[in-house]
Parts: structure tokens; sequence; C-alpha cells
């Protein structure tokens, strides 16, 4: 496996774990809160706006530039 698709790979299973979190937390009577509810309590503030932004740059930036 070349490290481009290793990487590939963890970045699909980090997503893949994101919507699984996400599918729990949209059950009745779960404690953990839906991704799109804490994406919008992080974007309250500008320091977590401007991180959220150099991250989708940065995966951005690795994924399509090829």
């Amino acid at each position: 496996m070349t490290p481009r698709a290793a990487i590939i790979t963890i970045f699909a299973a980090v997503f893949g774990l994101a919507v699984v979190t996400d599918l729990i937390a949209r059950r009745a009577g779960s404690s953990v809160r839906p991704l799109a509810a804490t994406l919008a309590a992080a974007l309250r503030w500008r320091s977590a706006r401007l991180l959220i932004l150099a991250t989708w740059l940065w995966l951005g930036w690795h994924f399509l530039a090829r």
C-alpha cells in the first residue's frame, strides 16, 4: 500500500466514524450531540471559524492538488 492510499484510507475511516457517531447522536435519548449542533456551537468563536477554514483548505489542497 502506498503512503497516499494509506492516508486516504485513514481519512475515509475518520469520516466513517464521524457518520456513525452522528447517526448514534440522532437516536432518541442519546446523550451525544449531533455533528451539526457541535459545529454550530464551534462556529460561535472567530478562532474556531479560522481553524475550521484552515482545516478545510488543508484537506482540499491535499486531495485536489494532484
